[in-house]
């Protein structure tokens, strides 16, 4: 008698190739669910990089307001001030690419002198002659945060934020140089409130 061959199990109708179906499902599921993390990490990584540059711009606009006021205080200047500050060491493939700030500060100008009359410098000693006042100032610092992208040196701005304040010093001894911005009107539209 010869061996009878082993036949496979015959499957029943419904079931052939089921099982082929589900993993391919489940697998275009996991494909699908895996392309929608990666678009959601990349959005909040460029999320957080626009977020630093933002960040970036604001605190160089706010540095221009303090360096405005230490040089109204400490060398009696108060001309508008323009600073380009460039990135180093930032390349692309095929050309340079040169990421910078720059930042203009209006004129530190003087909008209301008044009476110091609390301050005891005006009312001892040789400085009895009143010559100290209370003095708010005005000042406006707008910083642009650019990318060189070609040799041309064609800026493209990637962000901009503009900071004003007022501030207010007392005792201080007011100045006619201080009073100078407020003959120049292109510099008095640059203080915005």
């Amino acid at each position: 008698m010869r061996p009878q061959p082993v036949s496979a199990v015959p499957a029943s109708r419904g079931e052939s190739g089921s099982a082929y179906i589900v993993v391919l499902l489940v697998l275009v599921i996991l494909a699908v669910f895996g392309i929608a993390l990666s678009l959601i990490t990349q959005t909040e990584s460029q999320i957080g990089s626009n977020e630093r540059t933002l960040n970036r711009v604001f605190y160089a606009s706010d540095a221009g307001i303090e360096r405005a006021v230490a040089r109204a205080l400490v060398a009696a200047d108060h001309s508008p001030q323009d600073s380009f500050f460039s990135d180093s060491g930032t390349t692309m493939v095929g050309g340079q690419l040169e990421l910078g700030t720059r930042v203009e500060v209006s004129a530190f100008h003087p909008i209301q002198v008044t009476a110091c009359n609390l301050c005891e410098i005006n009312n001892v000693g040789t400085y009895a002659d009143k010559a100290y006042y209370k003095v708010n100032h005005a000042v406006t610092s707008r910083a642009t945060r650019f990318a060189t992208l070609n040799a041309g040196g064609t800026r493209t701005p990637l962000a901009q934020k503009t900071v004003s304040a007022m501030v207010e010093v007392q005792p201080f001894r007011a100045s006619v140089s201080a009073l100078a911005s407020a003959n120049d009107p292109a510099e008095l539209a640059k203080i915005k409130f």
